[in-house]
């Protein structure tokens, strides 16, 4: 996390440029970089493991991101564990568009070789939402390494937009479950924000916008929905419900609880013990429902990730 690395932003530049690190982030600048003002860089993730014909070897996924451009590239580079010295780096995705996206978290070394899922553009995805996951290994030929497979991570894919909230999630995404059980479940990835392994936001590709996940030491512990996404509740509650139909729908199981803004929210909390203390929350502007999320209490009545 505290060294200098030589890095090419994914081939950006032909010559690898020096970028010192500190604390796994830093800043390269200079005429080495090109046209760009300066590079934003920091390590995603970092994974050791054994690799046939190389022994011990530590693999580092780099984020690199050239200002002032809204871009971002990665670059997947393996290190001698022993004395660091650099082995070499996986190839760059030769498609036309936009480059694939690394699953940071999937980056694994086992039975041999490396591994990750990345999301790669369809046709008709736009920028930032890529919808096909792939899962890609390389190996290390003597030389370099080299792409040996390529394959769909998912057979299928959930529509959610069909899919109805309940306490337990939606659909097939339930609470509890890791971020990689939710992208097997729904088979598309997951765009995450903040810090995985303490408290994130997440949305899955393809999924309705307003649509979020919210994730504690990668554990689901929420699902919330607010416009413009249409979704709805088991029950037909849905953003622009009045508070009056979720009074008449959910009856004693709903109650009303002061929130930090002032503004109403009505909690159903089903009383059944298999439900587990689960709840529904919604958030009311003028008698009508603003936003809701379903999960544990602690996560539903709490506010997005700091």
């Amino acid at each position: 996390m505290n060294r200098t690395y030589d890095l090419t932003c994914d081939d950006s530049v032909d010559k690898p440029v020096p970028v010192a690190l500190r604390d796994g982030t830093g800043t390269a600048r200079g005429e080495a970089i090109g046209r760009e003002g300066h590079w934003e860089v920091q390590i995603q993730r970092i994974v050791h493991g054994t690799l046939p014909r190389l022994g011990k070897v530590t693999s580092i996924l780099f984020y690199c991101h050239p200002q002032p451009t809204n871009f971002f590239n990665q670059e997947l580079r393996v290190y001698r564990s022993g004395d660091g010295t650099e082995i070499g780096r996986t190839p760059t995705f030769e498609v036309s568009g936009f480059p694939p996206e690394y699953q940071p978290r999937t980056l694994k070394i086992e039975n041999g070789r490396l591994s990750a899922d990345l999301a790669f553009y369809g046709g008709n995805d736009p920028h930032g939402h890529p919808s096909v996951l792939r899962r890609v290994t390389w190996s290390w030929n003597g030389q370099q390494f080299v792409k040996r497979s390529e394959t769909d991570a998912f057979s299928s894919r959930v529509d959610l937009r069909h899919e109805r909230v309940t306490v337990d999630g939606m659909g097939p995404i339930r609470i509890g479950m890791s971020g990689e059980q939710v992208e097997k479940a729904v088979g598309s990835p997951l765009t995450i924000v903040g810090d995985f392994s303490h408290c994130a936001e997440g949305t899955v590709s393809g999924a309705p916008d307003g649509l979020s996940l919210r994730f504690m030491e990668n554990t689901l512990v929420a699902v919330s929905v607010e416009p413009p996404a249409t979704v709805a509740t088991a029950s037909g509650m849905r953003v622009g419900t009045t508070r009056d139909e979720l009074i008449r729908t959910y009856g004693d199981e709903i109650s009303t609880v002061s929130a930090d803004d002032r503004s109403e929210r009505l909690v159903f909390a089903p009383t059944a013990p298999r439900f587990g203390g689960r709840v529904i929350v919604f958030d009311l502007k003028d008698d009508h429902v603003e936003r809701f999320t379903a999960g544990t209490r602690d996560a539903a009545t709490a506010g997005p990730c700091p």
